[in-house]
């Protein structure tokens, strides 16, 4: 029993199980990279390897979002996974590399990656933070704050900088008379309501797409052995049920709403089909 176990032997036990955890977790990112590498996600009806985690394999969301950033760093820097399992980098770090480099882009090149990971070994999270920012001249930020609360509403903390602030201020004060108001949950709520409108309405076949639209709402992908629905609502496109080229038409009976990542798996399945039958 553990009660038992004296403090040298409670100490040892510790550190034998937080290595073995180690070693666990290093496994199950090597697993996640090759099931991104994969797309294994799209197989079990979902849109992204973020829900297949969530809803699949019951991980939170933040423990989810942690082994993708480490997954797609493996990915650059196979050396990686020997680190996660020493105890030299943990996830936390990962996902702050993963951030910045998804905030510089494509300017970041896998050697400048492979030499962060390599120089954030047995550094602190704030020591990476630091790091980070100078290596990769990014300010560093507060974090956003989402808090769902009890009645529905939620509470969004976000730091902005001395300009963007000028500038929300500015578009508040310009949309003061459509809005007929001076706060800023108003004024996001309007900027949002058009921008919505503006990207609904910009498709040649208006009329048809809202209509299929308002119908399916959501990704209507189904799982071929279970008949889950996908349901995502992110990137939605418009889809033939059975394709053009193998006579279907533009009738709303032969249209359906799929995710991008949806569209995309059934397009190349639907490709596969043609070149088989040409």
């Amino acid at each position: 029993m553990i009660s038992k176990l004296n403090n040298r032997e409670l100490d040892q036990k510790i550190k034998s199980l937080a290595r073995a955890e180690n070693k666990l977790l290093a496994l199950v990112v090597e697993h996640i990279k090759e099931a991104d590498r994969r797309k294994l996600y799209l197989d079990f009806n979902y849109p992204n390897l973020y829900d297949y985690l969530v809803k699949e394999c019951g991980y939170p969301g933040g423990s989810a979002q942690r082994r993708i950033d480490a997954a797609r760093l493996l990915a650059v820097e196979p050396k990686l996974k020997d680190k996660i399992e020493r105890g030299e980098i943990n996830l936390s770090q990962t996902t702050l590399l993963q951030k910045s480099f998804r905030e510089k882009g494509q300017r970041v090149t896998p050697e400048q990656k492979r030499s962060l990971i390599a120089k954030i070994s047995d550094m602190t999270v704030a020591e990476t933070q630091v790091l980070i920012s100078k290596e990769l001249e990014i300010k560093i930020k507060e974090q956003t704050k989402v808090t769902h609360q009890k009645n529905g509403s939620v509470r969004f903390e976000v730091t902005f900088t001395r300009e963007e602030w000028e500038s929300l201020q500015k578009a508040k004060d310009l949309a003061s008379n459509a809005t007929q108001s001076n706060d800023l949950p108003t004024l996001i709520k309007y900027l949002s309501d058009r921008f919505i409108k503006q990207k609904e309405g910009s498709a040649a076949t208006v009329a048809v797409k809202k209509q299929v639209l308002q119908r399916d709402q959501c990704c209507q992908y189904k799982d071929h052995n279970t008949q889950r629905l996908c349901g995502s609502r992110w990137n939605l496109h418009i889809d033939h049920i059975k394709p053009k080229w193998a006579g279907g038409t533009d009738d709303l009976e032969n249209l359906r709403v799929l995710c991008q990542k949806h569209n995309l798996h059934v397009y190349r399945q639907q490709a596969h089909i043609k070149q088989l039958s040409s």
